[in-house]
């Protein structure tokens, strides 16, 4: 929770999260860095797709490979579960998490208006087709 709330202006609350890492559908994967937590990506196996819900790295391990190796992680999987897609939604504000997606072949294909319901902001609508380059 202490990466949660220091990485999103609306962090999900605890039981959002222990749901998130209780079901069965979703793949957790953490970034440990002598026995301490750095990072997690909480994401939802779907029928054809992967949807990527959370990624969060500390504040003070941010920049070091973190996040790509943590998506990574989850693109593994979603290719060894024969998914064809993984799919997110990232703030427009948020110009770096955007530009590791986009980095890691992601692509903008729509979006969602008003989507965040604390600031009312946009949210971009990333996808990336498994099995492709970029």
């Amino acid at each position: 929770m202490e990466i949660e709330e220091a990485s999103f202006s609306s962090p999900w609350d605890r039981n959002t999260f222990v749901a998130t890492l209780e079901d069965d559908r979703c793949k957790n994967v953490v970034a440990c860095i002598r026995s301490k937590i750095v990072g997690y990506c909480l994401a939802l196996e779907m029928n054809t797709m992967i949807h990527l819900l959370n990624l969060a790295v500390h504040p003070d391990y941010r920049y070091k490979g973190i996040a790509v190796a943590l998506l990574g992680e989850i693109l593994s999987f979603a290719k060894e579960r024969n998914k064809v897609y993984v799919f997110l939604e990232v703030r427009k504000s948020n110009k770096a998490a955007r530009c590791l997606y986009e980095t890691q072949g992601f692509r903008h294909v729509s979006t969602w208006h008003r989507y965040y319901t604390d600031t009312g902001e946009d949210a971009d609508v990333m996808i990336k087709k498994l099995g492709q380059e970029g």
